[in-house]
């Protein structure tokens, strides 16, 4: 069966009308998600934390909205967008929004983590949504400027009004997305999904540019040329498959060299059997439980990989690079 593709013209904000939105967290995500609503003639408020802990208080003042402490802007919200990174979720969720919860009330996750993993297990008098761009703030907040949206998805853990769907799509909407199509999905696939693509394509793309960069380097290629095949071709590459789709830029849009490297040398390099059993691994709930641990813990994997990557040739080089070539 064809998935349903909701564009503007399949969605109503009439859900919003006449009602109070509350961004949560006024990070990157959430601030192009203020923004792009309040354009769309949508009430939003912003909750923070307070002005000694983050800034953000005194940026979404700025920008013209609204400020308030997280559990205020809960009590005076119909629709909350939880836009905090997930592991403070539990946290504040627990302090400052939980007990100011009304029946009746939208809860829409910017990811599903916290609410699949039970970090979170919202009231059963209360809707329980997400709404995710598939793409960072800047993205979302620029795409809108230009009339343009981008491609996200919704989903409803939780229907406790009748409308939860109606809801998080008009949350879309507002947001831009539906200029250029949301599906629905369920918060299991949302949430391992992007926990699946966040290690594969991301954490094997990077690794797979570390490598070539390296090996290049190792037997005697010029560092800025290693750098360029390693980054800045794969760059291009992904924008031209981007627009006119893999296979066409196989057959059509590269070099016949570069053909037959991709299809009989190409699967060489990647291990098939380990991407499955990652994904199972993210199935398993194996990937959250690593990841709230390191979290728990101060992130100190994570700190001493960071100033190792920092000291990297390749690090020193892209700086370089950009400075002599530019970006």
């Amino acid at each position: 069966m064809k998935e349903k593709i909701y564009r503007d013209s399949d969605v109503d904000l009439a859900p919003l009308v006449g009602k109070t939105v509350a961004v949560i967290g006024y990070g990157i995500q959430g601030k192009a998600q203020a923004a792009n609503a309040r354009d769309s003639g949508v009430t939003v408020i912003v909750g923070t934390r307070p002005v000694e802990e983050s800034p953000s208080r005194q940026q979404a003042e700025a920008d013209g909205f609204p400020a308030y402490s997280i559990a205020e802007a809960t009590k005076l919200a119909d629709v909350l967008l939880i836009e905090l990174a997930d592991p403070v979720q539990p946290p504040i969720w627990k302090s400052e929004i939980a007990a100011h919860l009304s029946p009746g009330q939208t809860v829409c996750f910017c990811h599903g983590f916290n609410v699949l993993y039970g970090g979170i297990q919202p009231p059963k008098d209360v809707n329980t949504v997400l709404f995710v761009p598939n793409a960072p703030g800047h993205f979302v907040r620029q795409k809108y400027l230009d009339g343009e949206g981008i491609y996200g998805c919704v989903a409803v853990d939780h229907d406790a009004t009748g409308d939860a769907l109606a809801i998080a799509l008009a949350v879309a909407k507002a947001v831009g997305s539906t200029r250029a199509g949301v599906v629905e999905m369920s918060f299991q696939h949302e949430t391992e999904g992007d926990n699946f693509e966040e290690q594969i394509l991301y954490g094997g793309a990077i690794q797979l540019m570390k490598l070539c960069f390296q090996t290049m380097v190792d037997n005697g290629y010029p560092p800025s040329f290693a750098y360029a095949k390693a980054i800045r071709s794969l760059r291009s590459v992904i924008d031209v498959m981007d627009d006119v789709g893999i296979e066409e830029y196989v057959s059509r849009r590269c070099s016949r060299t570069a053909e037959f490297a991709i299809r009989t040398r190409g699967p060489r390099v990647v291990n098939e059997e380990a991407i499955r059993e990652i994904f199972r691994e993210t199935e398993r709930g194996e990937f959250a439980r690593d990841w709230m641990q390191e979290w728990a813990l101060g992130m100190p994997m994570l700190h001493r990989m960071r100033r190792t990557a920092a000291e990297s040739q390749m690090e020193k080089t892209g700086h370089e690079w950009r400075r002599e070539f530019g970006k």
